[in-house]
């Protein structure tokens, strides 16, 4: 009984810290999260995506599918409603299976553990390359077994990693490699495009990632045949319910209000409080998030579509990409100028001073001794919890050996995670100028 107590007095204990944080931050004039509201949108555009809202329309995804593909290069593209979902069916095509192995970077999601786990097959993590923060052919060569079906390289916050050495391996072992293009969107590496050096890649459209539709993905591939063998097995892909769609759309709209610095920390009180309500009522989520762990059933169709109204937000964002990659490359070249005034300079990635790389940032990303000290400071209007990779597997309450992680196998992005610096990259010209301007008040 003296045990039910004191776990309850301190869910409330924490529950009064959450309210107290968050009311911290809707105060705050100005708060500069991870995530993108589609606050451009106007009426008229709203009023037109609202009618797709529950409604079957293939020629708006397909056009999508289209005009996504262009932005990568000559292949093809298939829409799902979660890239977890894409990154599924090719394992599920490739006949993945309970005896493989599918190695994922040591610093991923655990949607995509999830992903390899649903096929019954085991995740083996490679340790992260320090200088890109993505995969290293290095780490992935010690982990290839005769069991290896799948290599997955992973391009984190908009770095490609050191994909032509896994490129060679990969094709050297003949095993499938896919790229995982979640957190990088028009980087290139001797001028050619992420997604274009493996034999298939997967982009996420998420809220939090380059192109945002809310929440989708898709899979890119030169190849044909795996293109074809994909589609097919798309159209028998079940939609998203009506309901589910509704939920998404008052997401939608509640994003393109609040996401902005200046109400993005009242947007956290909301989400406090429908946080609680759920709870309270068991009521179904809004975002497909049932995939953070280790169950394989969900309260929705895995894989599923993409629904027509968030493939039409995506042509919007198609249209306004190169503008907003112009945005976030000089977003980056002004951090980097800071960051070099600073003492954390030494500690910058090396590929920020690679020539061979074109960065297009959706975060600009560090990791030094001081790495706690430095988020205590930007606290105050940065949202620091969203630090990507503090952990090597993110977003999961389930311990990380329930998800096949052994401490101390990836002992890099064990060591680097604690000292994570995030910085948002995905703000105007305007804004930006805003968040820079604060940086240099807090770290230099």
């Amino acid at each position: 009984m003296a045990e039910i107590v004191t776990e309850i007095m301190n869910s409330i204990t924490n529950l009064i810290r959450e309210v107290v944080s968050r009311a911290r931050q809707a105060t705050q004039s100005l708060y500069f999260g991870f995530f993108q509201g589609h606050t451009y949108l106007t009426p008229n555009e709203l009023h037109q995506l609202s009618q797709l809202v529950g409604i079957t329309d293939d020629t708006v995804v397909a056009d999508f599918e289209r005009q996504f593909a262009q932005l990568i290069g000559t292949g093809e593209a298939i829409a799902y409603a979660a890239a977890r979902m894409g990154f599924y069916e090719i394992m599920r095509l490739q006949g993945i299976t309970k005896e493989d192995e599918v190695i994922l970077l040591g610093a991923t999601c655990a949607v995509m553990v999830n992903a390899v786990m649903r096929t019954g097959a085991t995740p083996i993590y490679a340790d992260i390359d320090p200088d890109t923060f993505g995969s290293s052919s290095q780490a992935i060569a010690a982990c290839i077994t005769p069991r290896t079906r799948i290599i997955v390289a992973q391009h984190s916050f908009g770095i490609p990693c050191d994909i032509e050495p896994i490129v060679s391996l990969a094709k050297e072992k003949e095993i499938f490699l896919i790229e995982d293009c979640a957190l990088t969107l028009g980087s290139k590496a001797n001028g050619i495009a992420v997604g274009n050096f493996g034999d298939a890649a997967l982009f996420s459209t998420d809220h939090s990632k380059p192109l945002s539709t809310l929440t989708g993905g898709l899979i890119y591939t030169k190849n044909t045949e795996l293109a074809n063998r994909l589609r097919s097995a798309q159209v028998n892909c079940p939609h998203l319910s009506i309901k589910r769609q509704n939920k998404l759309w008052q997401r939608l709209l509640l994003e393109a209000r609040y996401c902005v610095p200046a109400r993005l920390g009242r947007l956290g009180l909301i989400d406090l409080f429908f946080s609680i309500t759920k709870k309270i009522t068991h009521a179904e989520g809004d975002f497909l998030a049932d995939d953070f762990g280790t169950t394989i059933q969900s309260t929705y169709p895995y894989p599923a579509k993409l629904p027509a109204f968030l493939a039409a937000i995506g042509l919007i964002e198609v249209k306004r990409w190169t503008k907003t990659s112009l945005e976030r490359a000089n977003t980056l070249k002004r951090l980097i100028e800071i960051i070099n005034q600073s003492s954390s300079r030494c500690y910058l990635p090396a590929a920020y001073k690679n020539k061979k790389l074109e960065i297009i940032p959706l975060r600009f990303a560090w990791s030094e001794p001081k790495g706690a000290e430095i988020r205590l400071r930007i606290k105050s209007f940065i949202h620091v919890s969203w630090t990507l990779f503090m952990t090597p597997i993110i977003a999961t309450k389930s311990p990380l050996q329930n998800l096949g992680y052994e401490k101390g196998s990836c002992p890099i992005s064990e060591s680097i995670g604690p000292r994570m610096v995030n910085i948002p990259c995905i703000f105007n010209t305007r804004d930006s100028d805003i968040l820079i301007s604060k940086l240099i008040l807090s770290i230099i």
